[in-house]
């Protein structure tokens, strides 16, 4: 089975009937099923995942992280804007008791604060650790239930089988160490160049990662930036309305499928050296993803070197349950893969001398055969009906792009013939955009006014 990251493009191929249209060749790739254990997935090669052996790894925390030491970070981790980013000194408190849980975890009297009993509790510039323990899981609340704590501290570092419970936002670093779990990080906020890291590959998307929420909403100030490493995953959508988000290299971010995502204006989505977005199953209602903002590959400063993907979902478009106005998660013929709003922009930062490229395809996922029942039993059929018939449909994509696509960099795969709407279509006479071998027709017949 290829994985859904490794996507280097083999050699470039040309496209008949269209001359001097490059097409490097890429995997048509089958997403694996939720039930798919992948006990020799390759994902256990990535390089976070690999640092969890290294003998500086229990020392390194999210405000401590040690970016010097070989391994325990990615190769250009220098060039990140984490990295480069300034603490300044913050008190930091850790739990007394590794192995006991406890349901007030922000009572003071559980943490250490410089191996003595604290006497002030934490707040938005308190780091916050919890160390590995053994082989049972210990779970900490450091909020009421579902009540909502914004700002509840700085930095937070969950050890081996260390679990933290609450509903807050974050506005430091996060680093899960391998065995560690969060539930559930609402939203990235603050000022900061930050980066959520998660060591985990089992437990969640595809019995891998770590669920952060259900809604996630990414709320940086303009000049701010959060880098996700590893593999996360929210039971919802994900919201990013302010400042940069960042998947980082080898790194996976999977959505629910019940709300539609809003990249917003003057927020930006960047995907780098084979970074993975999409949504964890098709969402076969509403827009997969709008593009107020900028959906770019690669920073000016980190250009990629191989391949980032955007997985975007097939819609049936009411072919079998038909919503003329769409809601209620109800297909219609006007639900659209990725939507590019008149402000948008899509654009890749490309390092020189690579063939990298920011692939935008079907994610091939599955729907929600549990969410489908659901609608079909509405209309008055049953799920037993109808997967079988979305089973049928072709699994192609289709584009609404009313903004600017600056087409360098940029691969397009899986496209339904005249799929993509636009007001000026690319100049096809050179090599950007590039496209795949699994779209419904020649390069000139993917695109319509």
């Amino acid at each position: 089975m290829l994985p859904v990251i490794l996507l280097m493009a083999c050699a470039p191929t040309s496209m008949a009937a269209e001359p001097s249209v490059a097409a490097p060749v890429v995997p048509h790739i089958r997403e694996p099923h939720v039930t798919e254990l992948r006990p020799n997935d390759p994902a256990a090669d990535r390089w976070y995942i690999k640092a969890a052996s290294l003998p500086v790894y229990t020392t390194a925390t999210a405000h401590e992280p040690m970016y010097n030491e070989p391994g325990l970070w990615a190769g250009d981790v220098a060039k990140t804007r984490y990295a480069q980013y300034q603490w300044p000194k913050g008190r930091v408190l850790v739990w007394a008791n590794p192995g006991k849980g406890a349901e007030d975890g922000w009572d003071v009297s559980y943490w250490l604060e410089d191996g003595r009993p604290a006497t002030e509790p934490f707040d938005a510039n308190t780091d916050l650790v919890l160390p590995d323990f053994g082989k049972l899981t210990y779970y900490v609340k450091l909020t009421d239930g579902r009540k909502y704590q914004r700002s509840a501290f700085r930095h937070l570092t969950v050890g081996s089988h260390a679990c933290v419970i609450g509903h807050f936002s974050v506005h430091g670093n996060i680093w899960i160490k391998a065995g560690g779990s969060t539930r559930f990080s609402d939203s990235a906020v603050g000022d900061g160049n930050t980066f959520w890291r998660n060591d985990n590959l089992s437990g969640g998307w595809d019995k891998r990662g770590t669920q952060l929420v259900d809604h996630f909403f990414f709320r940086k100030l303009p000049t701010a930036s959060t880098e996700f490493i590893g593999i996360h995953w929210s039971d919802d959508n994900w919201q990013v309305e302010s400042g940069t988000m960042i998947v980082g290299p080898d790194s996976e971010i999977g959505m629910g499928n019940r709300t539609p995502p809003v990249i917003r204006k003057g927020a930006t989505l960047a995907m780098m050296d084979g970074a993975y977005f999409t949504h964890r199953t098709n969402m076969d209602w509403g827009d997969d993803l709008t593009v107020e903002g900028t959906l770019q590959g690669g920073l000016p400063e980190r250009p990629l070197t191989r391949d980032a993907r955007l997985g975007i979902g097939w819609k049936s478009k009411g072919v079998f349950i038909d919503s003329p106005k769409g809601g209620n998660r109800v297909s219609s013929v006007g639900d659209i893969g990725l939507r590019l709003t008149k402000d948008g922009l899509i654009k890749a930062y490309i390092s020189p001398m690579s063939n990298a490229h920011l692939i935008m395809n079907c994610s091939h996922i599955d729907p929600d055969f549990r969410e489908m029942d659901i609608q079909a039993r509405a209309h008055g059929t049953t799920g037993d009906v109808l997967v079988p018939k979305l089973n049928t449909l072709p699994r192609v994509i289709d584009m609404v792009l009313d903004g600017n696509v600056e087409w360098t960099g940029i691969l397009l795969d899986d496209i339904a013939r005249h799929g993509i709407k636009i007001a000026s279509k690319p100049d096809l006479s050179g090599t950007a955009p590039a496209f795949g071998p699994n779209n419904q027709g020649k390069p000139s017949e993917l695109f319509t006014n």
